[in-house]
């Protein structure tokens, strides 16, 4: 039998690409994707073997294989990096072990399925068109050729290089290991499949259901006499309570979409679900400067990160599902005080044309200015000298309104400059109703801030001679007043829907958008989503 280990030069090279070519003529569906790549990495190195040590795999081989077995915990599908072709041709192999032209395919599928792998954990694995995002803002895959690079230096190490590779942040780690914990309880057999939960509308305490029963069976409370056993009661609520808080959702015994969401998942729901998050996870560089803010969209929540810890956090109000925030990366400038706002096109024609046909002096009644054109020295007009019913799209596209800053404004007293085309940023609003709420989409776009002041501050900390003394000042004036800043602070648009709870347990969130059933569907075209048998609860190549 051939000892690979001792074989140098050209002679196995050659034996590399006679066999590549032999299987490809036998076996189409086992191209390796990489192969041109591979060839010329064996010819640089004389043909010498990283994983194989006398026709075995060595221990950089074994340990190699052992992570690509496991990919499924970075919600990744493991057949895609040759595990079913390796696991055939080590069961074939026997007592005796491979034969040469086995020997030479464990070591060209186990560094094809390395690329592949190492790829797939840095970066995008999807056209971002396709989820209507812009390539620029997202880390992209390394090339072929960037992922040989690092093979002969971290070969020998390669467990501890790859785990580097994946994202470090504590989400990406915590959705890491619930899916661990989670595909260890089915092959545990701990999993209970229960009937889903239904309510119409929101079930408050004291109001009665049909489902009441199923509920309270559901979180093992304490029996109640029969004539009350469909009324939601003290002790019920008291132990969806606890069921919320443990889940980062918020305890207020009243069951809405979230609860109920969650409530009802089941195990292929929560697999689905950690993979997509932890594939955007991937799209974001662990690198960030020091300062920076994040907006996850689903969540409805503003971060302030300085320095690698949470300075403040707030609740945000989001576009709605008609209106959508999109994610994306932009940069902070500076901050507006007193602004003014611009009527932008879809709400001028969906909601205030609308406003005007019934009522031509509804700009007025606002406080809102009229203009024709979009000029600084442009000519302002009386709505009531307007038609508004007959007015045709093109007249109303040439026709600016503006909300002068004071109390009827939108926008509040604070708009953050974050240039990006697609004209969302960061604003206080004159209507603080909706903080308070679980669903938190029902803006046009644009993100409004409960705190805007505490942003406005963070932005401009590091601007010589600002003070919150001079916030208040620049504030009570009522003029408009644009306040730069030279620091660029970067602003992440994400949409996660798992996020940490405030004691850094996982709460699975609501799909707002149906965004993570589109990525699933563009996961699943590419094969590239762990694989489940038809009873939803066993995960295909699970390894320990």
């Amino acid at each position: 039998m051939l000892d690979i280990s001792m074989c140098r030069g050209r002679t196995l090279f050659l034996l590399f690409v006679a066999f590549c070519t032999f299987y490809v003529s036998q076996a189409q569906a086992r191209v390796l994707q990489n192969q041109t790549e591979i060839d010329a990495f064996y010819l640089e190195r004389d043909g010498d073997p990283l994983w194989l040590r006398r026709n075995n795999l060595n221990s950089d081989g074994k340990e190699l294989f052992q992570l690509l077995s496991s990919a499924w915990q970075n919600g990744l599908n493991p057949l895609n990096y040759n595990i079913a072709e390796i696991n055939e041709i080590l069961d074939n192999s026997g007592f005796s072990g491979p034969n040469d032209e086995e020997a030479l395919q464990l070591e060209l599928f186990l560094t094809d399925g390395y690329i592949r792998y190492i790829r797939d954990l840095s970066g995008m694995r999807i056209n971002a068109f396709d989820m209507g995002l812009e390539t620029k803002h997202w880390r992209q895959r390394i090339s072929v050729q960037e992922a040989l690079s690092y093979l002969p230096v971290h070969h020998d190490d390669i467990g501890d290089f790859l785990l580097s590779r994946e994202p470090q942040t504590a989400t990406y780690q915590s959705l890491k290991k619930e899916m661990r914990n989670i595909v260890q309880k089915i092959k545990r057999e701990e999993i209970v499949q229960r009937e889903p939960l239904h309510f119409s509308g929101l079930l408050r305490p004291g109001r009665g259901h049909k489902n009441v029963p199923l509920l309270r069976a559901r979180m093992n409370a304490p029996d109640v006499p029969e004539q009350d056993a469909y009324t939601y009661d003290p002790a019920l609520v008291e132990a969806v309570k606890l069921f919320q808080e443990s889940k980062g959702l918020k305890p207020d015994g009243i069951i809405g979409n979230q609860t109920l969401y969650v409530l009802n998942q089941s195990v292929f729901d929560k697999i689905k679900q950690l993979s997509v998050n932890m594939e955007r996870l991937r799209w974001v560089a662990d690198e960030k400067p020091e300062r920076f803010i994040v907006v996850n969209i689903p969540s409805a929540t503003l971060w302030a990160i300085d320095n690698g810890k949470v300075a403040f956090e707030m609740p945000v109000i989001v576009g709605s599902k008609k209106r959508q925030t999109l994610s994306f990366v932009t940069e902070i400038h500076g901050v507006r005080f007193n602004p003014t706002w611009t009527v932008p096109p879809t709400i001028k024609e969906e909601d205030i044309l609308p406003q005007l046909v019934e009522n031509p002096q509804y700009l007025a009644d606002k406080g809102m200015e009229l203009f024709l054109g979009y000029d600084p020295d442009a000519p302002t007009l009386d709505p009531a000298s307007i038609d508004w019913a007959s007015l045709t799209e093109n007249d109303l596209h040439g026709l600016r309104m503006v909300q002068v800053a004071g109390s009827h404004n939108p926008l509040g007293r604070i708009r953050v400059l974050m240039p990006n085309r697609h004209n969302i940023y960061l604003h206080d609003t004159n209507n603080r109703s909706l903080f308070h709420l679980t669903n938190r989409a029902k803006s046009s776009g644009c993100i409004r801030m409960r705190d805007p002041e505490k942003v406005a501050m963070f932005a401009l900390q590091n601007r010589k001679g600002w003070s919150e003394q001079r916030m208040k000042k620049t504030l009570s004036e009522e003029k408009t007043s644009d306040i730069y800043t030279q620091e660029r602070i970067p602003v992440y648009l994400l949409y996660y829907t798992i996020w940490l709870g405030s004691e850094g347990q996982i709460v699975y969130g609501t799909d707002v958008y149906d965004h993570d059933k589109t990525l699933l569907q563009l996961l699943e075209r590419l094969d590239a989503f762990p694989i489940l048998d038809n009873s939803d609860l066993n995960i295909a190549q699970i390894s320990d």
